[in-house]
């Protein structure tokens, strides 16, 4: 144990040394003192169901959970002020606590406890060190985190140059889809596979997607995984600052909506998925969630989201799919629609039911295109005037499925002006996603957008020359008076 210790000392005094350029301040004091009572009370019932009683991350609840819960016994965080391998400071696990960290399942507490609840459940957690490095070594300065460079093209273009030079592709990929030659097999301190960021998917930062959150992880790195820090890399500020605005550039918020707007297009519609015609589609980024309610329920899918495009034309109905995955699998989507007009009463939304079915389109990265009618259970259909086409890349897959407006047995029709329900169903091959393993949407809606006609255009100027006219002959009728 004491050679453990001597080690890890070493760690950070090497750590240290090489970070002599980057600006340090003194660590903040502690504003609230321990309460070992109350501190241990308040982790039994808010924490140990995912982290454990011993704070092992071992709970009842651990593995159903992606990423699995952090085990504390190591005294190993990622989200700090403090440089590569050093602890946490105590306002760093306060600020962890309290805003908690997206793309996973820890909550933002301070949405629930008091600023002394957390407090407590700082100094509660500290005492699962099996290493007593919080009481041996706590650290004593901090990462100094400056205002941010306006964003400007000449610092993004800078940074995209450095993205290059120092290889950040061969993890992240060339588009930051975490589809880099090095993603597969990715492993973190405790074992686990660990996939990179995806750059694109700002939602699931786990330290935040601020400029200034970015910049701090390039300075401190996330101890227990591949991702070191780039002090020694970047010695420089200035170029770590540029290299976290392009990150930033990479990134987008979320799109969502109830509606997915299928736009008229005249002619034939585009069959290959990066066509002009469909980079200016209008987008809707669908929700999705593990699916839990029946056997095999599934409580750690890849996916989170899915984007959706549409248009149409005066026969046929498109939908683009697209959904990101750094490592190329055994992919499947399914679009999932009534087969009759529904009314106000839809079919329900995990295969149906009784007296309510669905129809099922799927195209499978193995098998390509297929169908299905379900009515709580999947029975394989002939894909008719189903048109089913795919294909991956960078990090990215893309679907394309094609079908006429007018439906035919067991199919719903499309009419401009109609909403027709609309969910979707993914499934990730590489992290053992199949059948009931899935993530899947709840009921949207898709609407073909009605064509406008030109008497729309030419009421407006109708309007106006009546209106034009009858103040005119109002005007000459009140002269004649006057002359009278």
């Amino acid at each position: 144990m004491r050679a453990t210790n001597v080690l890890l000392l070493l760690v950070l005094l090497t750590s240290s040394a090489f970070a002599v350029d980057v600006k340090m301040e003194p660590v903040k004091p502690t504003p609230v003192t321990a309460n070992t009572q109350l501190g241990k009370k308040l982790y039994d019932r808010y924490c140990s169901q995912c982290h454990g009683n011993e704070g092992k991350g071992d709970g009842p609840a651990a593995e159903f959970v992606y990423p699995r819960p952090r085990d504390f016994t190591m005294a190993i965080f990622k989200v700090r002020t403090t440089l590569s391998g050093q602890l946490p400071t105590d306002h760093d696990l306060f600020h962890l606590i309290s805003e908690g960290l997206p793309g996973t399942s820890m909550p933002a507490w301070k949405k629930f406890l008091t600023v002394n609840e957390r407090w407590q459940l700082v100094h509660h957690v500290k005492t699962f060190d099996s290493l007593g490095l919080f009481k041996e070594e706590p650290v004593k300065e901090q990462v100094v985190i400056d205002t941010a460079p306006k964003m400007t093209d000449a610092l993004i273009a800078k940074g995209a140059g450095l993205y290059q030079q120092k290889k950040c592709g061969q993890c992240h990929g060339s588009q930051g889809r975490g589809d880099g030659a090095s993603a597969a097999g990715m492993k973190d301190e405790w074992g686990e596979l660990i996939r990179p960021v995806n750059f694109t998917k700002s939602w699931r930062f786990r330290g935040g997607d601020r400029i200034e959150d970015i910049y701090r992880t390039f300075t401190t790195g996330f101890n227990g995984t591949p991702m070191p820090s780039f002090v020694d890399a970047i010695p420089a500020a200035d170029d770590r600052w540029a290299l976290a605005a392009f990150v930033k550039s990479l990134a987008r918020p979320q799109k969502n909506a109830q509606v997915l707007k299928a736009s008229f297009v005249k002619g034939e519609i585009p069959v290959d998925p990066y066509a002009k015609e469909w980079e200016g589609a209008e987008f809707v980024d669908f929700p999705l969630a593990g699916q839990i309610i029946q056997e095999p329920r599934w409580f750690k899918p890849m996916h989170d989201v899915i984007t959706a495009r549409a248009l149409y034309n005066d026969r046929e109905i498109a939908f683009l799919l697209e959904w990101d995955d750094g490592i190329q699998g055994a992919d499947s989507v399914t679009v999932q629609l009534p087969t009759t007009d529904t009314g106000n009463v839809k079919p329900y939304f995990l295969l149906g039911n009784k007296g309510h079915p669905v129809d099922l389109w799927q195209w499978s990265a193995k098998e390509g295109g297929s169908r299905m009618t379900a009515t709580g259970a999947a029975t394989p259909r002939e894909l008719g005037n189903l048109i089913g086409e795919g294909g991956y890349k960078d990090g990215q897959y893309r679907v394309l499925l094609r079908r006429s407006l007018k439906g035919g047995e067991n199919e719903v029709s499309f009419e401009p002006g109609k909403f027709t329900p609309i969910a979707f169903h993914l499934r990730d091959g590489d992290n053992g996603e199949e059948g009931m393993k899935m993530s899947l949407s709840t009921w949207y809606a898709v609407l073909p957008e009605p064509t406008m006609p030109l008497t729309v255009w030419l009421w407006p100027f109708g309007i106006g020359f009546l209106a034009l006219g009858g103040e005119f002959w109002l005007l000459r009728r009140m002269r004649r008076k006057c002359r009278k």
